[in-house]
């Protein structure tokens, strides 16, 4: 039959046994396709094996957790290109047996394993086979420094030893005090009960304030920080510190409140600006000198027209521009230049006046929390001037 009769052309897929042509190349809607990523793209040591047990990659970080040159690794044998042994001093590669071992074995689990020159090293490692049971085609390791597991190591272990520090004082305290007025109870007269007693309660409330800031250390770290929005008078607020300053001592001069109208509406949870207040102003008062500033006013818009978190509405572009910033500045000393970038670190302490350490470290989780930001510097007057901005306007739901 010619196909030329019935109207088909060559090529035409109508034709028998004609292909159909192929479809063009489908574009990505947000631009070209994007390279793979390479081996010397991962954060992690890789480093491949063939089935005769020759390296065939040996990425980046692979060189740079071993100190080996990746042209010395390639090519060579895998238990000499890396060579690691378990803490007992035994050979890893021919206690596993990679090649040779059982047939249902997959991978091996991260452990710790060391290098030559005693360096440890997380070494896991996954068996590729072509179908159960058959032959090791390709190992494939994974290698990660200790270094990073070490430090939050290192930043619990300060945790823990902190905590039993502060919690011990109070506690001896209390313990001493209480025994005491049980045992001579009748020899003590009212006002030095009473006096006990009070430094029992003051030291009961310096425990439960160590116990809140670590269940908020916990949950900044792991993310799960609750923000209960309701309205917020932050002016008021700012006052009622002030005035519990004072009525604990403080002269009343020391403190200066500038306010700039209007205000706009704020919405953030109550409990938690009240403990940024407070630290902040504790932290002015305990470390700094002369006279404490606090300033309330609102906040142009983060840079690059950055939608602030709860704002009214979509259209509605006075409440999205519009930001509340609360300054809080003294006249002492000030941070050294070279801490500035640590003040928001845990443990990090300005002076020797006490303190855990913690609380601008948890300042700062619960401002982040609320999409806000804070920051140092140094105040016109010398000493040191704390800044956050809250975004304002009512959350989405409630608009």
């Amino acid at each position: 039959m010619d196909v030329r009769a019935s109207g088909a052309k060559a090529g035409d897929p109508r034709a028998p046994g004609a292909r159909p042509p192929a479809a063009p190349p489908r574009e990505r809607a947000d631009g070209p396709p994007q390279p793979a990523p390479r081996p010397d793209d991962l954060p992690d040591g890789l480093v491949v094996a063939d089935e005769t047990g020759r390296v065939t990659c040996f990425n980046a970080a692979a060189a740079r957790i071993t100190d080996t040159p990746a042209d010395r690794a390639l090519g060579r044998p895998l238990e000499r290109a890396l060579p690691l042994e378990d803490l007992e001093g035994r050979r890893w590669w021919a206690l596993t047996d990679p090649y040779g071992g059982p047939v249902t074995r997959v991978a091996q689990p991260e452990r710790n394993l060391l290098l030559p020159g005693g360096r440890e090293v997380l070494v896991s490692a996954r068996y590729v086979r072509e179908r159960p049971t058959a032959p090791v085609r390709r190992v494939v390791v994974s290698l990660r420094s200790t270094e990073t597991r070490r430090r939050t190591e290192r930043s619990h272990a300060e945790l823990i030893a902190t905590v039993a520090h502060e919690l011990r004082s109070p506690l001896t305290s209390v313990k001493g005090f209480t025994a005491t007025l049980l045992a001579k109870w009748d020899r003590f007269t009212d006002d030095q009960k009473r006096l006990m007693l009070e430094t029992v309660d003051a030291d009961a409330n310096r425990v439960t304030r160590l116990i809140a800031e670590l269940l908020d250390i916990s949950r900044i770290d792991s993310g799960r920080l609750e923000v209960r929005r309701q309205p917020v008078d932050v002016t008021a607020a700012v006052r009622r510190h002030v005035q519990a300053h004072t009525a604990a001592g403080q002269c009343p001069e020391r403190f200066v409140i500038r306010v700039r109208e209007p205000l706009p509406p704020l919405w953030a949870d109550p409990d938690k600006i009240d403990q940024v207040l407070g630290n902040l102003l504790e932290n002015a008062v305990r470390h700094g000198e002369g006279t404490v500033t606090i300033e309330v006013a609102p906040a142009p818009p983060p840079r690059g027209g950055e939608r602030a978190a709860g704002s009214a509405q979509a259209g509605d572009t006075a409440a999205r521009a519009e930001r509340t910033a609360v300054t809080v500045s003294d006249e002492g000393p000030g941070i050294p230049e070279e801490s500035m970038g640590r003040v928001f670190t845990r443990f990090w302490r300005g002076s020797k006046r006490g303190g855990t350490g913690l609380g601008l470290y948890i300042v700062k989780g619960i401002i982040e929390a609320h999409g806000g930001t804070i920051s140092v510097g140094r105040a016109p007057g010398g000493g040191a001037r704390f800044r956050f901005t809250l975004p304002v306007g009512a959350p989405a739901g409630l608009a």
